[in-house]
């Protein structure tokens, strides 16, 4: 008679529940169809598209923070790096189009810092294409430079946290140094924006094509393995996982991420600065990320539209001058009273509800981790419980 233990079928989760797919699908169709009940000169419409660049932005800061345990406070470096390639193409392109008032065909920031012609080493970001690819190739490359030389040095918490932070100051202070070049505080302006509905629904498809990325990702093997390293990187390491590896991979990953809302990012707006490359938006997208619900991935999408959201509400009143002080309270609280985040807090409330008593869950996750080891077992391996002839 078979054991029953051993004939029971493994019960997968799905990738994304029908009931989040339908709601999904509603929240995109709402998004994509803005366009046409608020027109495309609509200054919501812009608030729309800078708010998803920023939502994956705080994904790609979700996924190393919330799923390998990467406290990243320089994740603008890439989003800056991605802003400033795209910016730099199309600035280069409208002044050859529209020469200055001096007659001169390049940007007009570098004139009047002396320059008097494009230098040689920009001439390739006249074509957008090859700008669009440097915007997305060279962050990440950075990012997998960044992740040898410090993870393969065993460098975690709070002194890569630090790193990162040195990080973005260099090149915040890179950007102000090279005015001539890069426009130093004044930014790269007046290069004309992609505001309208195709590249809204360019951003919103990039936007879900992220989101199921991450979480194929993070719901495969591979996000078992950095979830494991998340919570003990020694201990994940001593069952033979090359830990530096793994992170290595998550950074590249959510430096790509970051790099494309960047590029996407300086295109629809038509303005970057280097406050874009520094540490106060990396800042900014962990609070998005913890107001949300850290490794939950729809949290930072959550976070990011509710701050901004709120910054923008009230912009108009006296409370605009204290933004930045209850962006500080407003971290300070969710830490305190709620770590996992709106998202976080009110799923762990559903999921007790659910499933009754903890003795329970710890009951069901454990079946779900056994099912789990027998389904990654070796064909031809025994099993738990089986011998060998």
């Amino acid at each position: 008679m078979p054991d029953r233990a051993h004939s029971r079928h493994v019960r997968r989760s799905r990738l994304i529940p029908i009931w989040a797919l339908l709601l999904g699908a509603f929240i995109v169709a709402a998004i994509g169809s803005v366009p046409y009940y608020a027109g495309n000169d609509s200054y919501v419409l812009l608030l729309l598209g800078k708010f998803l660049c920023f939502a994956i932005f705080a994904l790609s800061i979700d996924l190393i923070w919330g799923f390998a345990g990467i406290l990243s406070l320089g994740q603008a470096v890439y989003f800056g790096m991605g802003a400033y390639f795209v910016a730099l193409s199309l600035k280069i392109n409208y002044a050859m189009e529209h020469p200055t008032r001096y007659g001169s065909k390049f940007p007009d920031f570098m004139e009047w810092n002396g320059l008097k012609e494009l230098p040689g080493f920009m001439t390739p970001l006249i074509s957008t294409p090859v700008a669009v690819i440097c915007a997305l190739i060279i962050p990440t490359l950075l990012a997998f430079i960044f992740g040898v030389i410090t993870f393969k040095r065993q460098i975690y918490g709070v002194y890569c946290a630090v790193i990162t932070l040195a990080e973005a100051l260099i090149l915040q202070e890179f950007i102000i140094e090279y005015q001539a070049y890069l426009g130093g505080f004044n930014g790269i302006t007046d290069y004309g924006n992609f505001v309208g509905a195709p590249f809204l629904w360019l951003i919103l498809a990039i936007s879900v094509a992220f989101f199921i990325l991450a979480r194929l990702i993070t719901h495969s093997r591979i996000g078992t393995v950095l979830k494991a390293i998340r919570d003990n990187d020694v201990r994940a390491e001593f069952m033979g996982y090359n830990v530096a590896n793994y992170r290595i991979f998550v950074f590249c990953v959510s430096a790509f991420m970051a790099a494309t809302a960047g590029a996407m990012y300086a295109a629809w707006v038509g303005i970057v600065s280097f406050l874009d490359a520094g540490p106060l938006l990396s800042v900014e997208g962990v609070i998005w990320t913890a107001v949300g619900g850290r490794a939950t991935l729809i949290g930072p999408f959550l976070g990011a539209f509710l701050v901004r959201g709120l910054e923008f509400v009230l912009s108009g009143s006296w409370f605009a001058n204290y933004w930045q002080f209850f962006m500080g309270v407003l971290f300070i609280a969710v830490v305190l009273w709620i770590p996992d985040g709106l998202v976080g807090t009110i799923a762990n409330w559903l999921r007790r509800r659910r499933r009754g008593s903890i003795a329970q869950i710890r009951a069901e996750e454990d079946r779900i981790a056994h099912d789990q080891q027998r389904d990654w077992e070796p064909a031809g391996a025994a099993k738990s419980g089986e011998e060998v002839v």
